[in-house]
């Protein structure tokens, strides 16, 4: 069975109870694939994450990669280990690729930051050849103008044929988004709108991605606000991300976990102001709905926007990674979900390189 096309009030109210991997997931089921000396049970539509062991050079209170570890109780300096042998790292990334080529997954570059990683151009050579699924980045875009061999990083990116490149920004305004992620060398935005245009002109799409932050970008004004200006620089993709929560039991607390308890805006008074917005002056609504999507710990809504230069796709996406480990509880046989290349060269099944060992 499908997924509805037609909105489903209840999957917004609890997304977690109308989780269902065999009907409402986009999967819709699971595979058996040996990996090493094991059979592992698969998401259908698992992705295949290949993470950067470059630090980070931007400073977000809200960082997704410091969350993680923090909500199991660690910090990120405890679990982040990097194998500084090139030979040994890139071996190992081959033979993940080589165990998880059955399931031909979705593969996704991650950080830290890729954009000034030096492995980035080998990375992206690798997957190009092995004609990989799918191939998206996540990056803050600090490191995509610098030089590199004869061109620039954006060059190699885009001669790897990645289907989407997913920026991260804060602001629409280049000062306060700075004030917020703190990003050293930060891309100004002209060069922003350059790799835009770069990026269209040889089929790669950009996605720019907005956390929703109290007294930044909490309300439906403000999301306008902010599509009104990526769609200046050329942008027809954006997604709003509720920052993410928790379990308050389990997660050691500091600066990130307050902040994001303090500033975190709720999503859901956005998408019920969505509904009654006004609409165009041909009549037609700004926000036509596409889809809802549920994930084992993630619920997005989907509109197509009448932006004033053509369709703009938006995305709001809430996350707990509560649900994360309340899924491993419920179920007797373990499903992954997740399949993550670490810096350490493991690859697991969780975001933790000490957990859910894989190879």
């Amino acid at each position: 069975m499908s997924p509805p096309r037609v909105f489903e009030p209840a999957w917004r109210a609890a997304p977690r109870a109308a989780f269902d991997l065999d009907h409402t997931a986009t999967g819709r089921g699971t595979v058996e694939l040996q990996i090493g000396e094991r059979r592992h049970r698969i998401y259908r539509n698992a992705n295949f994450s290949i993470y950067s062991g470059q630090r980070c050079n931007a400073r977000c209170p809200f960082c997704v990669e410091e969350l993680r570890p923090l909500s199991r109780g660690l910090e990120l300096v405890q679990q982040k280990r990097f194998e500084p042998d090139d030979t040994r790292y890139f071996a190992r990334l081959d033979a993940a690729l080589d165990a998880v080529a059955p399931l031909d997954p979705s593969v996704s570059i991650t950080g830290g930051e890729p954009s000034i990683d030096p492995r980035l151009p080998a990375i992206i050579d690798r997957l190009a050849r092995r004609g990989a699924r799918k191939r998206t980045m996540t990056t803050n875009a600090s490191g995509l103008l610098r030089p590199c061999g004869a061109g620039d990083v954006l060059d190699r990116v885009l001669a790897g044929g990645l289907e989407h490149l997913n920026i991260s920004r804060a602001h629409p305004d280049f000062a306060i988004n700075q004030r917020i992620m703190g990003t050293t060398a930060p891309i100004s935005d002209a060069g922003l709108a350059e790799v835009v245009a770069r990026c269209a002109a040889r089929g790669t799409r950009v996605r720019l991605s907005c956390v929703l932050l109290r007294d930044r970008i909490d309300d439906l004004d403000g999301c306008l606000a902010y599509l009104e200006r990526a769609a200046a620089w050329g942008v027809d993709n954006v997604i709003f991300r509720q920052l993410m929560q928790y379990d308050p039991a389990t997660v050691q607390r500091n600066v990130i976990t307050r902040f994001s308890d303090g500033r975190r805006a709720p999503m859901r008074p956005i998408l019920e102001a969505i509904r009654p917005s006004a609409r165009t002056r041909a009549g037609h609504p700004r926000f036509d709905f596409v889809r809802q999507v549920l994930g084992y710990y993630y619920y997005v809504e989907v509109y197509r926007f009448a932006g004033p230069a053509g369709p703009i796709d938006v995305c709001f996406e809430g996350a707990d990674l509560a649900d994360i480990e309340a899924d491993a509880r419920r179920r007797e046989t373990p499903v992954i979900h997740e399949l993550i290349f670490h810096p350490n060269t493991a690859l697991c099944s969780t975001w933790q390189p000490w957990d859910g060992i894989l190879l």
